[in-house]
């Protein structure tokens, strides 16, 4: 094995691996009736775990940037499955809200979300997937730091 070589690079298949997860979602998402791309239902999700969540601490638990967070917000807004209330706290800030619309979303998608993720391990022994999860986590952590 040729270690130099790009698909040999445990970051190039990492990266491979989520985008391939993304289209395989997206397309699982439009085959169930559901029109959501894969980022907004991360972003869709980390809302309705963490109701009235702030901006900046929606980026951080999506792992995305702040700008992306904004318009991925904003379409959820527009499509009104989010609401932004201003905080009772800091006047500066909102906090995210799912509407009604916004938590029949979720329930409809989280079935065909567990079928994608079971998909993606099919063939992965459960010990083996617990062990990707610690080492994924650890790689996050190592660079992290």
């Amino acid at each position: 094995m040729n270690k130099d070589r790009l698909d040999q690079v445990y970051a190039f298949q990492l990266v491979a691996a989520a985008n391939q997860f993304k289209k395989y979602a997206h397309e699982q998402l439009l085959k169930a009736g559901i029109k959501i791309s894969s980022d907004q239902w991360v972003v869709l999700k980390r809302v309705a775990e963490h109701e009235g969540v702030k901006q900046k601490e929606l980026a951080d638990l999506a792992y995305k940037d702040p700008a992306s967070i904004t318009r991925i917000l904003d379409i959820l807004q527009r499509k009104g499955w989010v609401e932004r209330r201003p905080s009772t706290d800091d006047r500066r800030a909102y906090g995210i809200y799912t509407t009604q619309a916004g938590a029949q979303l979720v329930e409809q998608a989280l079935p065909v979300a567990k079928a994608i993720r079971a998909k993606g391990l099919e063939g992965i022994d459960p010990k083996e997937a617990e062990k990707l999860i610690h080492l994924l986590k650890q790689i996050r952590g190592n660079l992290t730091h």
